[in-house]
């Protein structure tokens, strides 16, 4: 079936997480993804403590549907090979540190002398201007510098980081709507241009309703823990046997339902309870008698009475539990791809569904340099040339490659 970005052709230089999973969701919605590693491939393949096989299973859950090239980046040859394949393709996507791609001959100025239409992108932690710019930023370093650590956790202990890679998820989304704006764009010009994400902005844009707080207030924004800032209740409440988030939102409209689920009519009643405003201005006193009326009944029994009064509710799942979630089944989410060394890996399916051109799983994650050979030679390259890069050690073929050494194991 057709996919929105069939006939897209995507050079990406980037490792880790931000870029590649950016290029991933690319790749699931029909871009065709080159993905140029060194000679030791991307770190993330021999990253962290769990494996499948010799492959981290990072690296797998962020490379699928991609093609490896694994060319010496330092060599004049590897880069002469990169600049050919810029000239064929419509995007480039990069997550060195500013300056860095430059000094490889990569940069947009080097690239775009080539292909004038190309859209680049660079993703990196701060941006390419200011005092920060050059500083090295993984997804923790972000969170805490963009004040999202900062308003994380509970009220009485030390700022804590989100419990997903927020900074890196966001960098990747807004990675993917940075090419779609530039292909878009090219359309009506006719040129492509550098795009710069930033990881800093990405996740200050995120800030929202806390920016509000600050920007009416003038006070730095405190640590709720599950609770929200400015809206009470809606917070996470431990039951009979777990936990649940359920709340109010949009008004004091839902207050007397969710009393009466909870089995506290007479608080819908009491005229000190009765805004959202007295209420947050009181949390202190309302929050126990709430958390003592949740523990009087198991999860599965205080559900059915908050959903017939379409109350916000929702128990607090693990990650077996959502995972197998018939609601999660329905959307066919959970996925497998068969993988050419380690066998049948499980993914997560395109997140957005359209209805006529839809994202699928196409490939498993490469191996290292497994379409070098393929690329080169669809680039022009001849099979003498091909088998002369690799003696020369300037390109990896995949059939010659060793298993990645697991690090952090």
């Amino acid at each position: 079936m057709l996919r929105p970005l069939d006939g897209v052709k995507v050079l990406d230089f980037t490792r880790h997480m931000a870029g590649p999973y950016a290029t991933l969701a690319l790749s699931d919605y029909g871009a065709e993804v080159i993905k140029i590693e060194t000679l030791a491939g991307d770190p993330s393949r021999i990253t962290g403590v769990d494996f499948v096989g010799d492959e981290s299973a990072l690296f797998l859950i962020w490379n699928r549907g991609k093609k490896s090239v694994s060319l010496d980046l330092r060599r004049p040859e590897a880069n002469a090979i990169v600049r050919r394949l810029a000239d064929q393709v419509d995007v480039v996507v990069e997550n060195y540190r500013p300056g860095q791609a430059t000094r490889f001959g990569i940069g947009y100025e080097d690239l775009s002398a080539i292909n004038e239409r190309l859209v680049y992108v660079s993703i990196s932690a701060f941006g390419s201007e200011g005092p920060m710019a050059g500083d090295p930023g993984t997804d923790p370093v972000v969170q805490a510098a963009s004040g999202v650590m900062s308003v994380t956790g509970e009220p009485d202990r030390g700022p804590a980081l989100v419990g997903v890679p927020i900074a890196d998820f966001t960098g990747a989304m807004l990675c993917v709507q940075a090419v779609l704006l530039g292909l878009m764009a090219r359309e009506k010009t006719g040129r492509g241009q550098h795009i710069e994400v930033s990881m800093l902005a990405g996740l200050l844009s995120s800030l929202t309703t806390r920016l509000a707080s600050y920007w009416t207030r003038g006070e730095d924004p405190q640590r709720f823990g599950s609770a929200h800032s400015v809206v009470m209740p809606y917070e996470a409440f431990e039951t009979a046997d777990g936990w649940v988030v359920a709340g109010v939102w949009g008004g004091n409209d839902g207050w007397g339902p969710f009393c009466e689920a909870l089995e506290l009519p007479e608080l819908a009643e009491a005229p000190r309870y009765a805004g959202n405003a007295d209420r947050v201005r009181l949390r202190e006193e309302l929050r126990p008698i709430l958390a003592d009326a949740f523990r009087r009944r198991t999860t599965a029994e205080w559900e059915p009475r908050f959903r017939e009064r379409g109350v916000l509710f929702s128990p607090v799942f693990s990650f077996s539990e959502i995972l197998s979630h018939e609601q999660v089944a329905a959307a066919g989410l959970v996925q497998s791809v068969e993988h050419p060394t380690v066998g049948e890996i499980p993914q997560l399916g395109p997140a957005i569904k359209l209805t006529d051109t839809p994202g699928r799983i196409t490939s498993p994650p490469p191996t290292l340099g497994q379409h070098t050979r393929e690329v080169l030679a669809q680039a022009g390259y001849s099979a003498e040339e091909i088998a002369s890069l690799a003696e020369r050690g300037i390109a990896r073929l995949g059939d010659a490659a060793a298993s990645p050494t697991r690090t952090g194991a």
